[in-house]
């Protein structure tokens, strides 16, 4: 492993580390205005996480969690058990230090099992109107 790489998992274990402070505050603040601080803190520490560390597995787990919470400002609803328990999650993961790809879908799942909805886009596909402009 070249130093360039081993920069980026520090980095990204790093940025991870920073975004407990924001859950356990969004933990403490859920439902109140001034959670909006540590939402929109926590969201641009999950963006410069994709710029900086892409492929990382920590990564990827932040950008399940990015995507529950950004969608539609879907981070309003969650409560302060859901954020307390992301929180957890996310100190055994950085307490681990090197996680595999097995450990981040776990998470992922640990996510989806917590109430986060890590998928909230969906695509729908109309492939009748195709067929029926032949028609």
């Amino acid at each position: 492993m070249n130093t360039e790489q081993k920069v980026l998992k520090v980095s990204a274990v790093e940025i991870t580390k920073s975004l407990l402070s924001d859950l356990e505050e969004l933990s403490r603040f859920a439902g109140e205005a001034c959670s909006a601080v540590f939402a929109d803190s926590i969201l641009r520490k999950m963006r410069l996480m994709v710029t900086k560390c892409m492929g990382d597995p920590y990564t990827e787990v932040a950008v399940a969690l990015h995507d529950a919470l950004a969608h539609q400002n879907l981070w309003l609803d969650y409560t302060k058990e859901q954020y307390q328990d992301a929180y957890d999650l996310f100190s055994s993961l950085v307490n681990q230090g090197v996680i595999d790809n097995i450990v981040v879908e776990n998470s992922i799942i640990a996510l989806e099992n917590l109430g986060f909805n890590t998928l909230p886009f969906s695509v729908s596909f109309d492939n009748n109107s195709q067929d029926e402009d032949e028609l």
